[in-house]
């Protein structure tokens, strides 16, 4: 069920009729549970068999660790755990992928082979709560979450509606204490942060998002169309529909989860103001950053030594690619993000060793320069992110370097670009007024200013945002 679309609007209408009704009894979470399902069945109900699988496979490895005498049979049940979350991930997300794989590599060799593939739907979310089915395990066995005995808290906590197709990937440690207390009670002030951050996720949703695919889509459905100032223009675009797409998911996630009483983590801290890599991944994504960082890097040996950090920012790069997407494209796009990680390392590592101390103006003019060059190697790299092949990378990079870019007569979509900018200009206004300090101040400021705000995004999304009601990016990871 999208966000965007008038079945949500209905469905969120008599959640909440009944979130009301039903006050603080023990059929609230049964509710929860029941309410989260139709959500996710809305898109196809054999989702939620799939998702009951993992749910009850997770739910009983999860007690057997708690109980097991000895921590050789724990890990026993922990391996079972990620074995069968793995295994379930892999055929739906990567049998094709890699069997397609393998049979290319074949016929490079000379060995022609028949082509075996499966008609596979692809499970809305299934990358996601994967994810949190497996840190919940893994955190049990660690010793960091004790086990959960009830199977309608446990289910809930996965199967909690507002996150559940696109994140941000929740622990359990934090969702499951909130579930297990039964209906919460939240604060006017809690709601009235929840209703801005879902009016301000609409916003960069339906404004810059949806309005800025319309000129990224034309773009890459028939690169050879355009010249390079065109796909220049495409891929700006694409890193701010990527950006206001996600990060307006999860804004509408987690404020409706504060609108109800629950806190849910951080996802985007805006990202486009990184001075660097390490820190655009600080930003980015935050939840799934740290996933790979808490449960990859980190048990691989972390940064311990040179070698280890070359080695892990590798696998974990690339890994976070392949979670993306089951193609060459998203490996593509792990690797480069872990060569801009690794070289940042080593531009920092020869500043120390030149021992060079640069004025503060300096350095302070350098830091701000920075931020554009990181949303330029940014952008470049959500090239390969967006493309369908590799080959439609070659062909738009190669039009790129040609150098062309003039501006034709009847430049196309200009009303479309117009919003993109205003849009645009409005997100990078407020997004830079954060970065300096400002949401302190905004929190103190009187419920009149800050209604009479957010009443103004929703005139100007009403008069410039696109409503064709686009899927969310991330549905298809």
């Amino acid at each position: 069920m999208n966000f965007a679309s008038l079945q949500f609007v209905l469905f969120i209408t008599a959640f909440t009729a009944l979130f009301l009704a039903l006050g603080r009894t023990r059929l609230f979470t049964p509710f929860l549970l029941v309410a989260s399902y139709v959500f996710y069945g809305y898109w196809d109900y054999r989702f939620c068999s799939l998702l009951a699988l993992t749910t009850a496979i997770d739910f009983w490895c999860g007690l057997k660790v708690a109980d097991a005498p000895n921590r050789t049979q724990a890990k026993t049940y922990l391996l079972i755990s990620i074995g069968s979350n793995l295994a379930i991930l892999f055929f739906f997300k990567y049998f094709n992928f890699f069997v397609d794989s393998a049979q290319v590599a074949l016929s490079d060799l000379g060995f022609e082979v028949g082509r075996t593939a499966l008609e596979v739907i692809l499970p809305v979310g299934i990358s996601f709560y994967t994810f949190q089915n497996l840190s919940y395990t893994i955190d049990v066995y660690a010793g960091d979450l004790k086990a959960e005995r009830s199977f309608v808290k446990y289910a809930t906590f996965v199967a909690f509606f507002p996150q559940l197709v696109a994140g941000p990937i929740v622990r359990a440690r934090d969702l499951l204490p909130q579930i297990s207390e039964g209906r919460p009670e939240p604060s006017f002030a809690m709601q009235f942060a929840g209703l801005e951050k879902v009016v301000w996720g609409y916003f960069l949703k339906l404004g810059l998002a949806d309005n800025a695919a319309a000129v990224v889509d034309a773009r890459f459905a028939h690169p050879e169309l355009y010249n390079s100032l065109h796909h220049v223009i495409g891929l700006v675009c694409f890193s701010l529909q990527i950006y206001g797409d996600f990060a307006g998911y999860s804004l509408i996630a987690i404020g409706l989860a504060e609108i109800f009483g629950y806190s849910l983590c951080p996802n985007f801290a805006r990202p486009y103001f990184a001075r660097g890599m390490r820190d655009f991944w600080r930003r980015w994504h935050i939840s799934l950053s740290t996933w790979f960082r808490d449960y990859v890097y980190v048990p691989m040996g972390g940064n311990r030594t040179q070698w280890l950090r070359l080695r892990n920012v590798t696998i974990t790069m690339v890994v976070s690619g392949l979670w993306h997407g089951a193609a060459w494209t998203f490996v593509l796009w792990g690797a480069l993000h872990a060569g801009l990680m690794l070289a940042e390392d080593a531009l920092r590592w020869l500043g120390r060793r030149s021992g060079i101390r640069l004025p503060a103006p300096v350095q302070t003019i350098g830091r701000l320069a920075l931020i554009p060059l990181v949303f330029l190697l940014v952008t470049l790299t959500w090239l390969p992110f967006r493309a369908d092949g590799l080959h439609t990378v070659g062909t738009i990079l190669s039009i790129i370097a040609q150098g062309d870019f003039s501006l034709p007569h009847g430049m196309q979509q200009v009303s479309t670009l117009l919003r993109v900018a205003v849009i645009g200009l409005v997100v990078f206004t407020v997004d830079a007024a954060i970065e300096a300090g400002a949401a302190r101040g905004w929190v103190r400021t009187s419920v009149v200013a800050r209604t009479v705000a957010c009443s103004s995004l929703i005139v100007l999304l009403l008069l410039l945002g696109n409503f064709d009601n686009r899927a969310f990016i991330y549905f298809q990871f």
